[in-house]
């Protein structure tokens, strides 16, 4: 068997022999190995902070506390389906939910014909459940509430179109802390 060797100017025709055949089909892995590892290291970087900027981000919460049926205010950026709350073992879909534009002259469009990329408001009220500490999960699902063939239709448009990767291979929810209290003591 007779090859090249390209080492360092050397380009006289040697021999291989099974042992140093073995060196030599290394010799360019070696080379390829690091610069795989950094190109993967960064593209796991990349993908990484690409999901987290654009997660369902809480901006704040109005009130933090209150007893069942109080109006909760939850300014959001990025919220861009269509969004659940879960609160202990409570679910509020689409109908128990509002959603309000930010920029005031959006405040009179309804909630379905808000733009995907606005900052909006998401107002709910407390559930009735049992006073206490609750972390409340706001999902944000891609198409209306019970409608699969939706959302993988819509999933599958997006992944066709690369600037909105970011919104599509991301967390899809994002929480925070309510404090539930009793009825009767807020009207002390």
């Amino acid at each position: 068997m007779v090859a090249k060797s390209l080492s360092a100017g050397n380009r006289a025709l040697t021999w291989l022999t099974p042992r140093n055949l073995c060196e030599f089909e290394s010799l360019p892995m070696q080379r390829i190995r690091p610069s795989f590892r950094i190109s993967l290291c960064l593209s796991a970087v990349i993908v990484a902070v690409a999901n987290l900027s654009c997660a369902p981000r809480i901006v704040s919460v109005t009130p933090i506390e209150g007893a069942p049926a109080t109006t909760v205010t939850v300014s959001m950026e990025y919220l861009v389906g269509w969004p659940r709350v879960e609160i202990g073992d409570k679910i509020l879909d689409w109908p128990q939910l509002k959603l309000i534009a930010a920029r005031p002259e959006r405040r009179d469009v309804p909630g379905e014909e808000l733009v995907w990329i606005e900052d909006k408001f998401l107002q709910f009220n407390i559930p009735e459940v049992a006073p206490g500490e609750y972390v409340v999960t706001i999902h944000d699902d891609k198409g209306p509430p019970g409608d699969p063939i939706y959302s993988a239709l819509e999933t599958t448009a997006y992944v066709a179109f690369p600037p909105v990767w970011p919104f599509v291979f991301r967390s899809n929810q994002t929480q925070f802390n309510l404090r539930v209290l009793p009825k009767n003591e807020l009207q002390q």
